[in-house]
């Protein structure tokens, strides 16, 4: 099926950005230039910019224009999750493991109504504080439910996978978003009893998915970091990054 002639535009577009032909926060064609270079319809040069602003790739202010959009698109980054305390002895908490009944929880794991989820709840404790809170949602076809009875089997959520499927989440595809606020008070009166209920704190959702199964997922989970302990460094590979002397 032939693409419309704005979504082909567009594709030109995304394309140039991503070869950096412009930096992020540089002005991007108007809709006079698009109708110029393309030669086309004024409909069509805002169907293109309309739909660059839909995926992020420019962001439109009113009154000034046309901008490239700050957010990073199609560049290879590392991400490092850095300890911020390793001076001190680094240990996991199991606190309790079962089968999981939230249908939010069996959407996001892209679970039928009779398809099973185990829930591990677990601390990260430094020394005697506790300074993350997880609770790890898995699906049950990659973990022995055996198991479930002996919690300490789940101190490495991960490598309890690997054991009992010999499949590797590190080596998985997964989105993972990072926030920071308070959370429910509750959560930090149990967990974090020595913190205030304003806390802030590191939010982080993951979702690690199966390329090889596209009808499901493996885990949904969600973090909460103490955000003193916890620093998150991004390394891009784009462009020329002089060694360090």
């Amino acid at each position: 099926m032939t693409k419309p002639k704005y979504q082909e535009i567009a594709d030109v577009l995304i394309s140039e950005l991503d070869q950096g032909r412009l930096n992020q926060g540089d002005r991007f064609y108007s809709e006079a230039e698009l109708k110029s270079r393309f030669d086309v319809s004024s409909t069509t040069a805002v169907k293109v910019l309309n739909l660059l602003q839909t995926e992020n790739r420019v962001t439109r202010i009113k009154g000034r224009g046309t901008f490239v959009a700050k957010e990073s698109h199609r560049r290879v980054v590392y991400l490092t999750d850095l300890n911020m305390a390793k001076t001190e002895p680094e240990w996991t908490k199991v606190l309790s493991v079962a089968f999981g009944e939230d249908p939010v929880v069996r959407q996001n794991l892209r679970l039928a109504d009779k398809e099973a989820y185990v829930v591990i709840k677990r601390l990260r404790m430094i020394g005697d504080q506790a300074v993350q809170y997880t609770v790890n949602n898995i699906n049950a076809a990659y973990i022995n439910t055996d198991q479930i009875s002996h919690p300490e089997a789940f101190l490495s959520v991960y490598q309890r996978i690997r054991d009992d499927s010999r499949l590797d989440p590190y080596k998985l595809p997964y989105t993972q978003r990072n926030l920071a606020g308070t959370i429910d008070a509750a959560l930090v009166t149990a967990y974090f009893p020595e913190r205030p209920e304003q806390q802030t704190f590191i939010q982080q959702f993951r979702q690690t998915y199966l390329p090889f199964d596209a009808a499901s997922h493996l885990e949904y989970a969600i973090s909460y970091k103490l955000p003193e302990f916890w620093g998150l460094q991004t390394d891009s590979t784009y462009g020329f990054i002089e060694p360090e002397l």
